[in-house]
């Protein structure tokens, strides 16, 4: 981040820090928006929010969201502060999240879940069975993500 003579000489270093640590985070809600306008259309098996919104109030919403991106993009312009470059790629962030989606499957196994009580042999055997199938299903994305990740 740096100030040049385009910026307002009241503003200092901590406050131009602050400025664009608003802008960012203001970003990053708007991008929360975004996503719940997107969740109910992504076919999640369960839903947080369900869509009460008309086509036209999606893209009016999507109009005001860009509208404000290029206000933040012109703040920054105008006081000349940089934000750093994203240093995380989106295929390092999928792995580790489906790490965490394989841990959640082993954690349906029938070893785990006799910590909630007796099981019966057909739960177990559906258990391993489900967890099988969906061990199955993550592996396939995740090895995906691990060959097709980084294409440079």
């Amino acid at each position: 981040m740096r100030a040049s003579e385009h910026s307002d000489p009241s503003l200092n270093e901590y406050q131009l820090r602050a400025l664009l640590v608003s802008c960012q985070h203001i970003d990053k809600l708007l991008g929360e928006i975004e996503g719940v306008l997107s969740s109910s259309q992504s076919g999640s098996a369960f839903p947080k929010y369900f869509d009460d919104l008309s086509p036209l109030q999606h893209d009016t919403i999507d109009d005001y969201i860009r509208r404000m991106r290029a206000d933040l993009l012109r703040i920054a312009a105008e006081q000349d502060i940089v934000s750093e470059r994203a240093k995380i790629p989106a295929s390092h962030s999928i792995h580790a999240t489906m790490t965490f989606i394989e841990i959640a499957i082993e954690e349906l196994s029938p070893d785990k879940m006799r910590g909630y009580g007796p099981m019966s042999k057909a739960g177990a055997a559906y258990l391993n069975e489900l967890v099988q199938q969906l061990h199955a299903s993550a592996q396939q994305l995740h090895r995906y993500v691990l060959q097709r990740g980084t294409p440079k």
